[in-house]
């Protein structure tokens, strides 16, 4: 299944970093390996990886041979959309700029199951690829994107409840449609949830003005995404208006 992520920025890797401030680290690491083959490990991430706003990289699938190391044989690609029977769930595919990437945790399950299946050298270069994932995580770089995307939604996360009534032009719960006078009576409840769904944490769309009891009970149950909401709602007798 592809699906297109929220209208957000992406930085190609190259743009943040140089490819040799990598590299070089990665062939102290793994002295006893051949630099042509960790070299074109690290091309093939600076190439194909675009790291979120959020700071989450993505990962082109043409790519994948050279990390997963499966050469010519075009294994990769079954992994990515059939993925192996009670090992790994078929991931779920992102496009960007017209071209499919899974997620960065994705790819590490991938290659966790591939280096459960390898020894040698095939393991150790499995092993290059994993750290060259780990380390762009960690570069300061991408760090920075994501204490950035993480404080936008801490500032502004509080401000959601008042913005969504005053452009709506809300004055009862989106539920019941109980009237309320004060807006301490209601909150923002999100309908996809920021731990589900981050990139939407922000979108005054992506939720609903309730009264606080039925936001405490959502949260009670365990309710996180649409399809919860609106089953909730239903066998309240709640209004779905809020759904169109």
């Amino acid at each position: 299944m592809t699906q297109n992520l929220p209208a957000v920025i992406y930085h190609s890797l190259n743009e943040l970093t140089q490819k040799n401030e990598l590299e070089i680290i990665i062939r102290g690491t793994f002295t006893a390996l051949s630099s042509k083959h960790i070299s074109a490990i690290v091309n093939a991430f600076f190439l194909s990886t675009k790291i979120c706003v959020n700071g989450i990289p993505y990962i082109a699938i043409g790519s994948l041979s050279l990390i997963l190391r499966t050469g010519n044989s075009g294994a990769e690609r079954p992994l990515v959309y059939q993925g192996v029977r009670g090992v790994v769930s078929a991931a779920e595919i992102i496009e960007i700029d017209g071209v499919e990437h899974i997620s960065g945790p994705t790819l590490r399950s991938l290659i966790d199951m591939r280096m459960l299946q390898a020894d040698g050298r095939t393991k150790a270069y499995l092993e290059v690829a994993m750290q060259s994932y780990d380390r762009i995580l960690n570069l300061a770089q991408v760090r920075g994107l994501k204490d950035i995307f993480l404080d936008d939604i801490r500032n502004n996360r509080p401000l959601l409840k008042t913005q969504r009534i005053v452009e709506l032009n809300i004055t009862s719960c989106e539920f019941t449609g109980t009237p309320f006078l004060n807006r301490q009576e209601v909150e923002f409840a999100h309908i996809e949830s920021v731990v589900t769904n981050p990139m939407l944490a922000l979108n005054i769309n992506n939720g609903v003005i309730i009264l606080k009891a039925i936001h405490r009970e959502l949260t009670s149950l365990g309710i996180h995404d649409y399809d919860g909401m609106y089953n909730y709602c239903k066998s309240k007798g709640y209004s779905t208006v809020w759904s169109d």
